[in-house]
């Protein structure tokens, strides 16, 4: 077999494949392709708090790999989404507005970025100056695991690691900061940890 035809069934297999499940997914969506990755049905979510909610994943920045657990004692907001997400784009100013307001205050954002091109979420990071930590799930493992079905979607965890809330879509600033404070309240510092 050649080069040129080894790399031609390189592409091709996948993209067909591809291809079926997006066909496959349309006909479970009764023909409603925006179903596929973009949330349609927006607000909170119900979870029992999630013990043991965890993610190691590299940094797009490629300087090491990023836990959940690096952030234990901080409430968390992991915040799972993509580059070519309309939505996603939409909301990510009140995503670095409300971690600029949080931050000091014992609140960490992590952006999973998930199936995506890591060039491409560089560049979605730059062009809304986001400063929070942001990680590659390009095979949607995380998400799978974490029981994302759409995106924008968000999960806020607790000073001891457990997820304590779920929101699908988009949230303004006003919301994250909304949501945000009833965490942190519901979150009290461990003793441990003051001063």
């Amino acid at each position: 077999m050649t080069q040129r035809k080894i790399i031609g069934f390189a592409v091709l297999v996948p993209t067909t494949l591809i291809g079926l499940l997006l066909i496959w997914a349309v006909i479970q969506n009764d023909g409603n392709p925006g179903g596929l990755a973009v949330n349609q049905t927006l607000g909170e979510r119900n979870v029992s708090a999630q013990e043991g909610a965890s993610f190691e994943l590299p940094s797009i920045d490629g300087d090491g790999m990023v836990r959940l657990s690096d952030f234990l004692g901080k409430v968390v907001l992991v915040d799972f989404w993509s580059s070519w997400c309309p939505p996603c784009r939409q909301e990510s100013p009140a995503l670095e507005a409300a971690y600029e307001d949080f931050r000091d205050l014992g609140v960490e954002f992590v952006g999973i970025a998930i199936w995506d091109v890591e060039s491409e979420t560089r560049k979605f990071r730059d062009a809304f100056e986001l400063k929070y930590p942001i990680v590659s799930d390009s095979n949607g493992r995380v998400a799978v695991e974490w029981g994302v079905v759409g995106i924008p979607e968000k999960f806020f965890v607790d000073r001891e690691g457990r997820v304590v809330k779920k929101y699908a879509g988009p949230m303004t600033r006003d919301k994250l900061g909304l949501e945000l404070r009833e965490v942190l309240k519901m979150s009290p510092v461990p003793a441990a940890a003051l001063p």
